[in-house]
């Protein structure tokens, strides 16, 4: 009820964003790369709403690195445009090792470099911006992410490009594969520290707000700046407050903020009730927080009092999310 549909959404919107796309390579409007622009925004949200999920599919199929590196190698994304040579970077298979050079084919692809082709200081670019280069690179960007965004929603409903079938059912019904054996080692992966509930939770206030606000305030302006995700779309904010979104709709079951009765939060209800209106109160106090900072975040790092309470906040959240995975999966 809330990963399946998110994926759904997610697919529905980035082919929406490549149909609009497409139409640039014909185009003489202005009205076109901001029809472009806003598609890009409407398909961020939901996959920035999955990233309380990115286990599964999205880790076993190395989606999340393909789909949203971040930082973008710039200076490769560059020489392609000179080049043309985007079949390389567009088309080859995530390198995440440690030794990963920068323009890694990760790193030239996925909704950042789209980004940096759309928009520049929160704005959609001009036509005009837009020569063929940038237009055929980021038409074939686009395609390759909707052929993952693709393989994200089946992996979970058919278990395409996966070895032991669809993983609902694995997590639905555990018999061991994806090494699910019980429904607690479930629970244990919805809320795990990783790549579940309480990893986006850490990730949002550790590195999301933490990397960038540090360089910043070890004196390293320019590196602070760039080191904000979305800071080309001045989304970055929306992005945090949909990934804390993404860790509700996992814990309520729903995605309208309403409590489903086969939900995590219906179970410790009943298991320990203090405990979950606790994590209830930190889902939303996070959320306040981070709306609390200054639009765009990469203009107001030096925010101290917002930026602070809102990694406190993210904290606060880790710390509850670990307690229901304690009570619930025995961890």
């Amino acid at each position: 009820d809330v990963v399946i549909p998110t994926y759904q959404d997610m697919y529905n919107k980035v082919t929406a964003l490549n149909t609009a796309v497409q139409k640039l390579s014909t185009s003489s409007s202005d009205n076109d790369v901001a029809n472009a622009a806003d598609a890009w925004v409407a398909a961020r949200k939901p996959w920035e709403k999955s990233e309380a999920f990115l286990y599964g599919p999205a880790d076993l199929n190395k989606l999340d690195p393909s789909l949203d590196s971040w930082p973008l190698d710039k200076g490769g994304i560059d020489a392609i445009l000179q080049s043309g040579n985007w079949e390389d970077a567009v088309g080859g298979d995530v390198d995440d090792g440690d030794d990963a050079p920068a323009d890694a084919p990760q790193n030239l692809r996925g909704f950042h470099t789209a980004e940096y082709l759309l928009f520049e200081d929160g704005e959609a670019k001009k036509i005009t911006d837009l020569d063929a280069n940038k237009i055929g690179y980021l038409k074939a960007v686009v395609g390759r992410m909707s052929k993952d965004t693709e393989l994200l929603l089946k992996g979970w409903t058919e278990g395409k490009n996966l070895e032991n079938g669809a993983y609902k059912d694995a997590m639905k019904a555990p018999n061991g594969t994806y090494s699910i054996s019980n429904i607690k080692q479930s629970v244990a992966m919805i809320l795990n520290s990783d790549n579940g509930a309480e990893g986006i939770a850490n990730e949002v206030g550790a590195t999301k707000i933490g990397d960038p606000v540090d360089k910043w305030n070890s004196g390293d302006k320019e590196g602070g700046v760039l080191a904000v995700e979305s800071w080309y779309s001045w989304n970055s904010l929306d992005d945090y407050t949909d990934n804390i979104y993404s860790i509700r709709n996992a814990y309520y079951g729903s995605l309208d903020g309403t409590v489903a009765s086969a939900s995590l939060c219906s179970i410790m209800k009943k298991v320990n009730p203090t405990l979950n209106d606790m994590v209830v109160k930190q889902i939303q106090e996070t959320i306040t927080a981070i709306n609390d900072i200054p639009h765009p975040f990469r203009n107001n790092l030096g925010a101290t009092t917002e930026v602070k309470n809102a990694q406190n906040q993210c904290a606060f959240l880790c710390s509850g999310l670990a307690l229901v995975r304690g009570k619930l999966a025995g961890e």
